[in-house]
């Protein structure tokens, strides 16, 4: 029986193509854990796409009846800054709008957080911005320092600023995932939690031993 690697992410636009949009935008991004998975016993890493955020957090919670077998994380927006040090388990249990409980048969190497939403992390690419807004893209609203600090107000208020005079533009949060597909990992890698995604969930697949 194949086994896989499931993440499951919150989010996606609407539209006919939008679940294979978005599966394919995220396995990109995702390719070397992809590759990781595949070497170490896994047919592959796929995507699932959550929807709403609470819809995401149900289908992973719920996966052992439809896949007992595959490896299974959650993605998520933290919609808040995570101090370091914090749970992030505790994170979402605490935050009024999901109070999302751990369940048993989970660790915290099961859930990663986009601190402080997915925006976030497009910000550490300029360069992929910039090629996917093409022409008169303006950079210099971004911030380019404690991005995990910033407020979604600001990110969203700066992303509007740099593209509001492009084509494609201004930014608007359905078009994440096509970002998300042309973003360098490494720049990702920049972050505190985007870091943690690529090392903890490498280390989960390789089953280490849980702490």
């Amino acid at each position: 029986m194949k086994k896989h690697v499931r993440v499951y992410i919150e989010g996606g636009a609407e539209g006919k193509t939008a679940d294979s949009d978005f599966r394919r935008g995220w396995k990109k991004f995702l390719t070397e854990l992809h590759e990781t998975a595949r070497t170490n016993g896994y047919h592959s890493l796929e995507v699932v796409r959550g929807k709403g955020r609470d819809n995401a957090f149900h289908r992973f919670k719920t996966h052992i009846k439809e896949c007992p077998n595959d490896l299974c994380v959650l993605l998520a927006d933290s919609e808040t800054e995570v101090p370091e040090g914090t749970h992030v388990w505790d994170i979402v249990a605490q935050r009024k709008g999901d109070k999302w409980q751990r369940p048993g048969w989970v660790s915290e190497r099961h859930l990663y957080l986009m601190v402080v939403f997915v925006e976030t992390w497009l910000l550490t690419d300029s360069e992929a911005l910039q090629a996917f807004f093409k022409k008169d893209f303006d950079a210099r609203p971004l911030p380019t320092t404690n991005l995990e600090e910033r407020s979604k107000d600001d990110v969203e208020r700066a992303l509007k600023q740099a593209t509001e005079k492009c084509k494609n533009g201004p930014y608007r949060h359905g078009q994440a995932h096509e970002i998300i597909e042309i973003v360098r990992p490494e720049r990702v890698r920049t972050l505190r939690h985007g870091l943690r995604l690529f090392e903890e969930l490498d280390n989960l697949i390789r089953n280490q031993s849980e702490t």
